[in-house]
């Protein structure tokens, strides 16, 4: 189901179609319907439930884990219906979304205190809560997958929509960060989807070393300038709020052996308190511990 949508800029645009005309309540049925017919040995149950079980530190185990598995893909297709149902309505969007706090606090941080390297993790529904954030002037270089296929393109464009200055992953775009990092402009890259390729550095992560991207410390490190963290769960009254890290400091200024993992090792405690608190919300349709064995 997923897979499959984010493969195709005709499955992304059929996905909205369906996402904007079908109402609320009937959305909630048929997406419950379409996670409860994905195989379990298709991919995207694969790695739920493995990326599950090492959440849980390996107590989930036999039926408990299949339904944690299920809910998970459940939330990531209601997380593509919210977006899709309410893209390009603005009122609609923001009515989605809770300014709280935290979320001024960002602003005013990247205002007084920038630039950062943020850090998103797929936590709930930052798309839709980026869109939110780029429409009152919070707007950097975002660094997206090199190479994108056209379903990522796609997404890329409604990104572009937002204000964001969307570059996949290429030596220029690199070159273009850490000059913008110079100049004081803040950039962003996600940093917990696990690289196809791993690095030679894998840091602990739930307990377990994992192939975890590191980009976004190494330009950390490079700029000296801290990371920040953000992710965007739902609440109880199905709006999305904005988490946000403490400027989390680099020590060091060369990204390369025990310096490198400690500080990757840093930001990544902070997503493992937010995924231990919204474990279902994790919406990694891909296996983050290949090697964990997960039990039959």
């Amino acid at each position: 189901m997923l897979g499959s949508l984010s493969r195709s800029r005709i499955g992304m645009r059929m996905a909205l179609g369906f996402g904007r005309v079908l109402p609320r309540r009937a959305a909630g049925r048929v997406v419950a319907f379409a996670a409860n017919r994905v195989g379990e040995d298709s991919e995207i149950m694969r790695a739920a439930r493995s990326n599950q079980f090492v959440i849980s530190g390996g107590t989930l185990t036999g039926q408990a884990l299949e339904d944690a598995a299920r809910a998970n893909v459940r939330m990531m297709g209601t997380f593509l219906y919210d977006l899709y149902h309410v893209l390009y309505d603005y009122a609609a969007e923001d009515a989605m979304i809770v300014r709280d706090a935290g979320w001024d606090r960002m602003i005013e941080r990247e205002r007084d205190e920038g630039p950062f390297v943020y850090s998103g993790i797929h936590l709930g529904n930052f798309d839709l809560v980026g869109r939110s954030l780029g429409r009152t002037g919070w707007t950097c270089q975002l660094l997206s997958v090199a190479g994108p296929n056209a379903g990522f393109e796609w997404q890329n464009e409604v990104r572009r929509e937002a204000g964001f200055d969307v570059t996949p992953v290429t030596a220029d775009s690199l070159k273009q960060a850490a000059r913008g990092l110079e100049a004081g402009k803040s950039i962003l890259t996600g940093h917990d989807r696990p690289l196809d390729a791993p690095d030679k550095v894998m840091p602990r992560f739930f307990g377990h070393a994992a192939p975890m991207p590191l980009l976004h410390v190494r330009l950390a490190m490079r700029a000296r300038v801290p990371v920040v963290t953000i992710g965007a769960p739902k609440g109880e009254d199905g709006r999305y709020r904005l988490l946000v890290s403490d400027p989390i400091p680099m020590d060091g200024d060369r990204p390369e052996g025990d310096a490198l993992c400690a500080n990757a090792e840093k930001v990544l405690r902070v997503c493992e308190s937010w995924i231990s608190e919204y474990p279902a919300q994790w919406a990694m349709p891909h296996q983050v511990w290949p090697d964990v064995s997960v039990p039959a």
